[in-house]
């Protein structure tokens, strides 16, 4: 499925950057390996490098929220909390877990 957004997105004026010959001529091999101009090879790699910036902030956030939350299981296990659930009770958790994760996705 495509979806095309109806908002024209803002053009915010060029940029100009001064690359080193080295990197230049490495944009360029890559822009051509692409079949790309280079303006566009060097906007494709940008985005493509913010991205995984982007996603591994996200990933070291949801570490971080993992492992407080197994310390904070293991902390009340050695404070003698150690109650049990039935594999009934999962799989009631597990079942609201993928309605939601399908609500979430026809939303979008």
């Amino acid at each position: 499925m495509i979806v095309k957004s109806t908002v024209k997105p803002k053009r915010v004026g060029p940029l100009s950057v001064q690359l080193p010959p080295d990197l230049k001529r490495r944009l360029r091999a890559q822009a051509t390996k692409r079949r790309l101009k280079v303006a566009t090879a060097a906007r494709v790699f940008l985005d493509e490098h913010m991205s995984e910036l982007e996603g591994a902030a996200e990933l070291s956030a949801a570490e971080e929220w993992q492992r407080a939350q197994a310390w904070a299981t293991w902390d009340k296990i050695k404070a003698g909390d150690l109650r049990e659930t039935t594999v009934d009770e999962l799989h009631q958790v597990v079942d609201r877990v993928r309605k939601r994760l399908k609500r979430n996705v026809r939303s979008r």
